[in-house]
């Protein structure tokens, strides 16, 4: 094990967040949890799309294939910020 002290945060501290929904720049706080979203009305779309992707896996709603490709290009763009 190396003797030097693990400095976890580092990874964080020099990336902008950004909303998941629209991917604009979010405020940074100086304590507690990191923003996930910009405004009640992005978490609201957040909320509506998770449920829209449950039924669909459920089969009462069918696959639309854009929706799903720019829910993928949201998780990414935010995974790659971090």
């Amino acid at each position: 094990m190396s003797a030097q002290p693990r400095d976890e945060t580092s990874v964080f501290r020099h990336a902008t967040p950004v909303c998941v929904v629209c991917g604009a720049e979010l405020a940074r706080a100086a304590t507690g949890r990191r923003r996930l979203f910009c405004s009640p009305a992005c978490r609201q779309r957040a909320y509506r799309l998770r449920e829209e992707a449950r039924r669909r896996r459920d089969g009462s709603l069918p696959a639309d294939p854009a929706e799903v490709s720019r829910l993928l290009a949201a998780v990414l763009r935010q995974v790659g910020r971090r």
